[in-house]
């Protein structure tokens, strides 16, 4: 099976047998009612939703009627797509796909789990199956279930709340509106617990580095040796990469399928190495003595992250939102100085600085479709799509839009002074911005 967080975000999990389910099922939720195999199973109104007491309502039977209520419908596989078996997802270029769904898979997070600012008693899972292009995550507790769609890791669910991207339903509320409708019982019977995520190393550590400058080559040395300890006992002879930093806030974690993919928060950076089997590492520093690793592929040759979209998309979140986090390496004054000199000289803040200068050339007719490309990857798809002459606008930016071959407007690129891309989607919503 496949389970989508933030992430975020997401994931393939092998799950257990039927039967090692069942067992999970019983154990974690009330088992629900006998269902009839008569097409009246479907009917809304009927005693038998199997909520005889509001005090005893199971998480299954709270998700079960969030999923009926029209407010969410969409935002969410809503209980008739799940009893269905069909919903359809969209993608950001608004692009449809079907999906067959047989059950809603729940799959406990410990990172989501360890979220700030939590509503109290509240439990987050990743789900199987999403909307959109994002994860979606669902929270529960006795008052509340919650939805967030993120396409990053959620640290704090106060961001959650100020961006919006979240849907709260009380429990009381839809209590009264469902109580006696046959479908809560059965779409919870369609809601199995499967395999929790894998849970990243909880090492604590009083040594803070708050004192420390991480945009230091002293302290990138040191998350490669956190990373990848073969290099910890090297000789300096041994040691013939070069090595260069990179911020990814907002670059696409799967740059071959951006529209099944997700971003990158801020704070996600990246050290590579040259020549790239040297190794690599994706990283954020926690603040704390600790840094989350995210196992982010050097090179995408599974073929199934270009030609398989759900894939794609699931794999993505899994890996975003579910980091390793691990102790910072206590690495020797001697290790920090042979791995600061495998540094090529890019790995500097203000060389990164530097480079972005150099993107910086001015904006012309002639050069904004590479400035477009650039950001893209890849050349601009003239067999799928039209893409109309760059204008500039009022403000003094260039800007071109571009049409399906049917003549529907697809979706359209500013392009700011400094080189800056910004793409929009047919309806105007930004789906993408970078360089």
């Amino acid at each position: 099976m496949s389970v989508v967080a933030l992430s975020g975000c997401t994931i393939s999990i092998g799950g257990d047998s039927n039967d090692d389910k069942s067992s999970e099922n019983a154990q974690k939720g009330e088992s629900q009612d006998n269902q009839s195999n008569d097409s009246s199973n479907n009917e809304d109104n009927s005693n038998e939703s199997g909520i005889k007491d509001e005090s005893n309502i199971t998480e299954q039977q709270s998700i079960a009627m969030a999923m009926l209520d029209p407010s969410v419908e969409d935002d969410i596989v809503t209980g008739d797509e799940l009893l269905s078996g069909k919903y359809t997802q969209t993608f950001g270029a608004g692009e449809k796909k079907e999906r067959n769904i047989d059950t809603l898979e729940l799959a406990e997070s410990p990172e989501l789990n360890k979220m700030k600012n939590k509503p109290n008693g509240m439990k987050f899972y990743s789900l199987n199956a999403t909307k959109g292009s994002y994860a979606t995550i669902v929270g529960v507790n006795k008052e509340e279930v919650v939805y967030i769609k993120t396409q990053s890791a959620v640290q704090d669910f106060n961001d959650v709340i100020d961006n919006g991207t979240v849907d709260r339903l009380n429990i009381a509320d839809l209590y009264k509106k469902y109580k006696d409708n046959r479908k809560v019982s059965n779409v919870a019977s369609k809601i199995e617990y499967v395999d929790p995520l894998p849970s990243s190393d909880d090492d604590s550590d009083d040594n803070k580095t708050s004192d420390e400058n991480v945009n230091s080559d002293e302290y990138y040395a040191k998350v490669w040796l956190t990373a990848l300890p073969s290099y910890r006992n090297m000789d300096e002879s041994e040691m013939n990469a070069e090595l260069e930093f990179n911020n990814l806030e907002g670059e696409y974690l799967n740059p071959y399928n951006k529209a099944n993919t997700v971003k990158y928060p801020k704070g996600v950076y990246r050290l590579a190495g040259s020549p790239t089997a040297a190794g690599h590492v994706v990283y954020k520093n926690n603040g704390d003595g600790t840094i989350s690793i995210y196992n982010v592929p050097s090179h995408f040759h599974d073929e199934r992250w270009t030609e398989d979209d759900d894939y794609s998309q699931k794999e993505s979140e899994k890996i975003l939102n579910n980091p390793k986090v691990v102790k910072l390496y206590d690495a020797s004054d001697e290790q920090i100085a042979r791995t600061v000199k495998m540094f090529d000289g890019s790995s500097s803040m203000d060389d990164d600085v530097s480079d972005e200068d150099s993107n910086s050339e001015k904006v012309t007719r002639e050069n904004v479709i590479d400035k477009v490309e650039s950001y893209e990857g890849e050349t601009l798809d003239t067999d799928k799509y039209t893409f109309k002459e760059p204008e500039k606008t009022d403000e003094g930016k260039w800007g071109f839009s571009f049409e399906d071959k049917d003549g529907n407007l697809a979706g359209s690129y500013i392009i700011d002074d400094d080189g800056k891309v910004t793409e929009y989607d047919e309806d105007g919503e930004e789906v993408g911005s970078g360089y």
